[in-house]
């Protein structure tokens, strides 16, 4: 396990139980805000800010997206973490086919540099996106779903675009809710399902995650173009990163094979709806997906004995040996 202890990169922690249930998704650690008005002590400016992101991972994708869609290329920069995360350096930086060099100014080759530099003792998980304030040199953020926020409504006034409005507050509460069982029962779901130690854990977390999918399928059944209805909100970026990896990577590879998303007609109509928006088809780098996941700790079936569920096949019929 690799994770920064009082400061100092660790490559090599061996993973306690409470350790080992965060592996792969926790809470961010830095939550201050970027406010148009800089109420927040970190006023929207352009230039100002910059982003540590992965293509791989599914909740810097989030940022990406939404980094698109409000079209702040020239607000805002990004630099991109090599796929391959699981080495002794973990998250690094550079001019390679799969990252880009640190082009926030500040030469980094390694995520962790930057936790350092904005705490001398932190003591936790690198993670990816990472909101870079160049003037102050710390991490202001590295919680996706508030960077998504920020991005959305902080910079309308200096590069955002202040048409497209991913959290609008008619459906302010609404896109929580729904954002909060996307989270629980499928960006994290699927995790649960790939992390399970045992058959009933499995069971449980294969029983979340396809219930949500089929209720998701279903509530699609009235023709509505997105989640709530015609126009794009951030509950569509939410459970557009993790379904776009899952035929690829979450029902092969994490075992989540009751079955693809192909089996699911509305919710694939949907996914192609998102992927078309402007800006969006480019954040989608199927090259850094595979290379990371079957490249790292999930290439490796870490759990014999549990038989996972079996997609239906038409021309099975039920009887001995079937």
């Amino acid at each position: 396990m690799k994770l920064m202890i009082n400061g100092v990169w660790r490559g090599d922690v061996d993973p306690t139980p409470e350790l080992e249930a965060q592996r792969m998704i926790h809470t961010g650690s830095f939550r201050d805000r970027i406010t148009s008005d800089g109420s927040s002590g970190f006023a929207a400016e352009p230039g100002r800010y910059h982003l540590y992101v992965s293509h791989a991972c599914p909740f810097s994708h989030r940022i990406t997206v939404v980094h698109a869609m409000k079209r702040l290329e020239g607000t805002i920069g990004l630099s991109v973490a090599h796929a391959i995360w699981d080495t002794p350096d973990g998250w690094r930086f550079g001019e390679t086919d799969l990252s880009t060099p640190d082009h926030g100014g500040n030469g980094f080759t390694r995520l962790h540099e930057a936790y350092r530099v904005s705490q001398s003792d932190y003591t936790g998980k690198i993670l990816v996106p990472v909101l870079w304030d160049r003037t102050s040199r710390r991490i202001v953020n590295n919680e996706s779903l508030e960077i998504c926020l920020m991005l959305n409504q902080a910079f309308d006034e200096v590069g955002g675009d202040s048409r497209v409005d991913l959290y609008p507050a008619a459906l302010c509460s609404e896109i929580d809710l729904l954002g909060s069982r996307i989270n629980r029962s499928l960006a994290t779901g699927v995790y649960e399902v790939a992390a399970a130690s045992n058959q009933a854990e499995y069971d449980r977390a294969v029983s979340e995650l396809f219930g949500f999918l089929d209720e998701c399928e279903a509530a699609l059944a009235d023709d509505r173009c997105f989640l709530f209805g015609e126009r794009t909100t951030l509950a569509d970026v939410l459970i557009f990163t993790p379904l776009v990896r899952f035929d690829a990577v979450y029902n092969p590879l994490f075992r989540a094979s009751k079955k693809r998303l192909v089996d699911y007609p509305r919710l694939t109509a949907l996914v192609k709806r998102i992927h078309d928006l402007p800006g969006v088809a480019a954040t989608v780098r199927l090259d850094h997906i595979l290379t990371h996941y079957y490249d790292g700790d999930w290439a490796v079936a870490n759990r014999r004995g549990i038989v996972p569920h079996m997609h239906a096949v038409s021309w099975i019929t039920s009887g001995p040996g079937a």
